[in-house]
């Protein structure tokens, strides 16, 4: 991506790397009359998945009074979703826009007998959603009274849930991933999260708990619970962290959720031919290199009614004993035919999967529905299907009701269960900036025999009445999926509370405590105790920054080796403009661990973004991984890897 600085802020020209995602505006001709088919069919068949859209909501009042403007509609908009989206206010300035895909979106809001407004630069992500306090103008006023500028909020204020978002702009300017740019060692640099040979653990929970998800399908290997599908960086938008606090739509999970949103094709025609090398690693015992390379490309192919996106990245790896080689691709459709109306069909690495979003019954349920086989070498795969479906309502305040069902089956050699789960949750808000979380799960794991009730409650206040802070607390009940070879699961009961605040623009800090016991866990740990401390700032101004400190205890029988009761993460970059047409970029990536031994690391990212002939983009960078070349505890040695880009 090239960035541009005006009035000092770093943005993307136009001839940058243009992301695109689904659109729900529109119609197509005769596809009234089988929305009720689809539906029906949809709500028998759907996957095992966080959501992987987002929401906007917020309240209307009036500038001068500070009442409630009801009747408002508020448009929402974005570079990611060719089309709009709209809802109008009730009686007390309240709305709600759901099912919107990642991206950066622009709210316009108009009133009768007030002035229209703006409110741009609000980041959705998926399984989040952000609220908005805007005011605006009565139509008699004539100059606007002078009002301080409110930067947009990035907290999700209405639950408890915690966790990390990694952008597409942290995954270019900090180096994260070895052997392979891959997705899930980015989700390392979240506070809590700690890389081990089995998988990611997250918040003290083992690893055989952690979930991998890519746009809403399970890739978790149903016969060892690790990560089953790998993807290149250079083909996903974000990747998101779900940590504690997880409502009860999460199933099969004691630990949290690792996911990548793969980026979808749009309006306007966008793509990339790249290249990783890393031919340098010191000491050289072996002989030694990886490299992966290939391209990408997305665009309409009806403009505002279907698009198109796909990827090829061949992946070696060479030692003296022999070459690896993995050949990655993704392919998507994704299809809008009616306003509102939704529909994604996607094949990545030998990975199926049908996406709907919509809004059903006169736009008083959102229904988001996946159905997916993930298959797993040659003689594993995982057949799922999830539904949930949300409505609005008021009854003593208002209510978001949530309710779904999923259905999976495993199969690995001779080996195979079915899996069932059902839940309903309700987020009650009974006094403005006030909400309250409770729901219910049921879990059937044929593999286990048991039927689980898992309840789980939260409460959330925005304390500073504008949706940039936050006071949480949480507790809740977990079972993981256990692995097919095995009966043996881990069964977790969670508690947790913090306090997060947008303390100047959109720098947010945060204080988070979590507790949590364990049984039947594989290594005998029984208790987990972590407070973090963490200061964030997602991408502006030409920088970022995700900082951390955690201080936590593992408590089991006898020392449990997974302890690390000292945990610091320091990820930052900055983009600096050359010149009108270069950009120098440079990241890191900082790790220190106390263990047995203490392990830190440092991976550095240095840069040069070029705007060629427009609309082309030449991107080089090269990486200098583990800085300091220290090995112990298993940490691979100096390497070096150089990387380029040609973009439009």
């Amino acid at each position: 991506m090239f960035y541009t600085r005006r009035r000092g802020r770093c943005r993307p020209r136009r001839n940058a790397v243009r992301l695109t995602a689904w659109s729900t505006s529109g119609d197509v001709p005769g596809f009234r009359m089988i929305r009720p088919c689809i539906a029906v069919w949809l709500l028998l068949a759907a996957s095992a998945a966080a959501q992987t859209t987002g929401a906007i909501s917020g309240r209307i009042v009036d500038a001068q009074s500070s009442k409630p403007v009801g009747g408002a509609t508020v448009v929402a908009a974005s570079p990611s979703m060719p089309g709009e989206e709209n809802a109008r206010t009730d009686a007390e300035g309240e709305f709600e826009i759901g099912l919107l895909p990642p991206g950066v979106y622009t709210l316009n809001v108009q009133a009768e007998a007030h002035q229209s407004f703006t409110q741009d630069g609000l980041a959705v992500h998926a399984g989040r959603t952000i609220r908005v306090y805007l005011s605006i103008d009565p139509e008699k006023v004539t100059g606007a009274p002078f009002r301080f500028i409110q930067e947009p909020p990035v907290l999700p204020v209405t639950s408890a849930q915690t966790g990390a978002v990694i952008s597409r702009e942290q995954l270019e300017l900090v180096p994260y991933g070895r052997d392979e740019r891959s997705f899930e060692p980015a989700a390392a640099s979240a506070p809590g999260v700690l890389p081990r040979p089995l998988g990611l653990e997250i918040l003290g929970s083992p690893a055989s708990g952690t979930r991998y998800r890519i746009d809403g399908v399970d890739v978790t290997d149903p016969a060892s619970n690790r990560q089953g599908r790998r993807l290149v960086q250079q083909f996903i938008q974000e990747v998101n962290v779900d940590g504690a606090a997880l409502g009860a739509s999460y199933g099969r999970v004691a630990g949290g959720v690792v996911q990548a949103i793969t980026r979808s094709g749009g309006n306007e025609l966008h793509g990339s031919a790249f290249l990783d090398w890393m031919p340098i690693e010191l000491p050289r015992r072996t002989l030694r290199y990886n490299l992966a390379g290939g391209a990408e490309l997305g665009g309409p192919l009806a403009r505002d009614s279907l698009w198109f996106y796909g990827g090829f990245a061949p992946v070696l790896m060479a030692t003296r004993s022999g070459v690896q080689t993995e050949y990655q691709y993704i392919g998507k459709l994704t299809l809008r035919p009616a306003q509102g109306q939704l529909l994604s069909f996607a094949a990545i690495s030998d990975d199926f999967s049908l996406h709907y979003l919509g809004d059903l019954l006169d736009r008083t349920a959102q229904v988001e529905a996946v159905t997916g086989w993930h298959r797993q070498g040659s003689d594993a795969d995982s057949l799922q299907a999830r539904v949930q479906v949300a409505h609005l309502a008021e009854l003593l305040g208002r209510h978001r009701f949530a309710w779904g069902a999923e259905g999976v089956r495993d199969s690995a050699g001779n080996s195979s269960r079915w899996y069932g789960g059902a839940f309903a949750e309700d987020t009650w808000s009974p006094v403005q900036n006030l909400f309250l979380d409770g729901g219910v799960r049921l879990e059937r794991d044929e593999l286990v025999g048991k039927t689980d009730f898992l309840p789980r409650v939260g409460v959330a206040w925005d304390f500073s009445g504008r949706g940039v802070s936050r006071a949480y607390a949480f507790v809740g009940r977990f079972f993981e999926s256990p692995e097919l070879a095995s009966q043996r699961r881990t069964r977790e009961h969670q508690l947790a509370a913090g306090v997060q605040s947008q303390i100047f623009r959109d720098v947010v800090a945060g204080l988070d405590y979590v507790h949590k016991d364990f049984r039947d866990a594989p290594d005998g740990r029984t208790s987990y105790d972590g407070a973090t401390l963490s200061l964030a700032k997602p991408f502006s101004a030409s920088s970022l920054l995700q900082a951390s400190y955690t201080l936590s205890s593992l408590q089991g029988s006898g020392a449990v080796a997974a302890d690390a009761p000292n945990v610091i993460k320091l990820d930052a970059a900055y983009a600096y403009e050359w010149d009108a047409k270069t950009t120098a970029t440079l990241g890191t990536s900082l790790r220190v661990i106390e263990g047995s031994p203490w392990q830190a690391t440092m991976d550095v990212r240095a840069g040069v973004v070029r705007a060629l002939t427009n609309p082309y983009v030449l991107t080089v960078t090269a990486d200098v991984l583990n800085l300091f070349d220290r090995e112990r505890g298993g940490t691979p040695p100096l390497a070096g890897r150089f990387s380029a880009r040609l973009s439009f």
